[in-house]
C-alpha cells in the first residue's frame, strides 16, 4: 500500500503542474499584452547584455582610477580597498544613487577634486547608460508590439475572408 500511495501522490502532483501550465497558456491567450511583453524582453536581451557590459567597463575604469587616486586615504580604505570593491561602491552609490549625498560628501571631505570624476561617473552610468537601457527596452517592446498587432490583424482578416467564402459556397 505505501508504494502505490506514493505513486498516486506523484501522479496528482504532476497533473497539478500540467494544469498550472495550461492555466498560464490560457492566460497568455486571453491577455496578449503579456505575451507581447515577454517576447519584447526576450528580443531585447542582446541589447540589454551589451549595455550592461558597457556599464561594467565604465565602472571598472572609474574604479581603477579611484583606487589609484584614493590610495592611502580614509575614503580609499573604506570604499576602494580593491578594484572589485570600488566597483561595488560605484555601482551602489553612483549608478543606483543610493545615499549619493553621503558618498559625495565623503569624497569631498577627502578632496574636492574627487567629486568631479564621481559626478562624471554618475552622469555616464546612472543618467546616460541606464536611460539608454530603458530606451532599448522600450524600442524593442514597441517594435514587437507592432509586429504582433499586424499578425493579429492578418489572422482576423484571414478568418473573415474564410467565413465569407464558406458562406458563398
Amino acid at each position: 500500500g505505501g508504494l502505490a500511495a506514493q505513486t498516486s501522490v506523484l501522479r496528482i502532483a504532476k497533473l497539478a503542474r500540467v494544469l498550472r501550465a495550461a492555466r498560464i497558456v490560457k492566460l497568455l491567450h486571453v491577455v496578449p499584452e503579456l505575451m507581447i511583453l515577454i517576447k519584447g524582453m526576450a528580443s531585447a536581451m542582446r541589447g540589454v547584455v551589451f549595455t550592461l557590459c558597457l556599464l561594467g567597463v565604465v565602472t571598472a575604469v572609474f574604479s581603477l582610477g579611484f583606487r589609484r587616486f584614493t590610495d592611502g586615504t580614509n575614503v580609499g580604505q573604506e570604499h576602494f580597498p580593491t578594484v572589485a570593491y570600488g566597483m561595488y561602491s560605484l555601482t551602489v552609490y553612483g549608478t543606483l544613487m543610493d545615499e549619493i549625498a553621503y558618498f559625495s560628501g565623503e569624497l569631498g571631505q577627502e578632496s574636492m577634486w574627487l567629486t568631479l570624476p564621481f559626478f562624471m561617473f554618475v552622469l555616464l552610468s546612472a543618467l546616460t547608460l541606464m536611460n539608454m537601457l530603458i530606451g532599448v527596452l522600450c524600442e524593442v517592446v514597441s517594435a514587437v508590439a507592432a509586429v504582433e498587432r499586424e499578425q493579429l490583424t492578418v489572422e482576423m482578416v484571414q478568418r473573415k475572408v474564410c467565413s465569407v467564402l464558406e458562406s458563398v459556397d
